[in-house]
C-alpha cells in the first residue's frame, strides 16, 4: 500500500471500431478514457506502466480448444471455460462461442498475450463485481467515494469496476474462479469487500 502503483481497467469492446472504456487508477484519481484500435490501447497502457492490467474480456480458450470455429475438430472441447461454470452462482455469462463473444476473446487473447511480456494482466467481469459489491447504479453509487466526471460512458465506467477489482485483487479481497491452466476470472470475494474501497484513503 506504500508503494506508488497504478491499475488500468479496460472494458473491452469485441470490434475495434466500437469504443472501449479505459479508467486509469493512480493513488486516489482516476482517469477516463475512450479508446478504439488496438494500437491505442497498447500504447495507452506502455505510457502508464501500470503494475496491473485488469481487462473485462475472455481472455483464454476452453481447455482442449485451438479456436472457437463450430466445424473444427477442437468443437468437442465444449463452449466454456471452468471459470464461465464457475462463476454462475455470482453472474451470467455468454458462451465463447457466441458471434460476439468469439470476437471479444480472440481479440482479448490477442492484446493480454501482449502485454503478458510486460506487465501483470488478469481477466474480469464488472457486472458480477457490481452485483457483489450491492451497486445498483456505477455513476451514482461510486460517486459517493471517488469524483467521477459526469459525462464518463458506461463503458468507462465498467473500466472503473475494472480497475476496482484490480485493486481488491492487490489487496486479497478477491476469489479466483476457474482452472489457472486454462484462464482464472477474478471478482470480489463479498460485499465486504466494497468497504475497503469506501475506507481507503489512498487506494494504491
Amino acid at each position: 500500500m506504500n508503494k506508488t502503483r497504478k491499475i488500468v481497467g479496460i472494458d473491452l469492446a469485441g470490434k475495434s471500431e466500437n469504443p472501449s472504456g479505459i479508467c486509469i487508477l493512480n493513488d486516489h484519481d482516476f482517469n477516463f478514457k475512450t479508446l478504439y484500435g488496438d494500437e491505442d490501447i497498447l500504447e495507452e497502457i506502455n505510457r502508464t506502466n501500470p503494475s496491473l492490467v485488469a481487462i473485462d474480456a475472455p481472455l483464454s480458450l476452453p481447455k482442449g480448444r485451438c479456436c472457437l470455429e463450430k466445424d473444427c475438430e477442437c468443437a468437442v472441447g465444449g463452449h466454456f471455460r471452468q471459470s464461465e461454470r464457475d462463476i454462475r452462482p455470482y453472474g451470467r455469462v455468454l458462451p465463447l462461442t457466441f458471434r460476439g463473444m468469439k470476437m471479444l476473446t480472440l481479440r482479448g487473447i490477442k492484446i493480454a498475450d501482449k502485454l503478458r511480456k510486460e506487465y501483470k494482466v488478469v481477466e474480469t467481469h464488472p457486472h458480477t463485481s457490481q452485483k457483489i459489491l450491492g451497486l445498483e447504479d456505477l455513476q451514482r453509487d461510486l460517486g459517493r467515494f471517488f469524483k467521477i466526471p459526469a459525462d464518463a460512458t458506461d463503458h468507462e465506467l465498467d473500466a472503473m469496476l475494472a480497475a476496482l477489482t484490480g485493486f481488491l485483487f492487490l489487496n486479497n479481497c478477491y476469489l479466483e474462479l476457474g482452472d489457472p491452466e486454462e484462464g482464472t476470472i477474478i471478482i470480489p470475494k463479498d460485499e465486504k469487500c466494497l468497504k475497503l474501497l469506501k475506507n481507503s484513503q489512498s487506494l494504491i
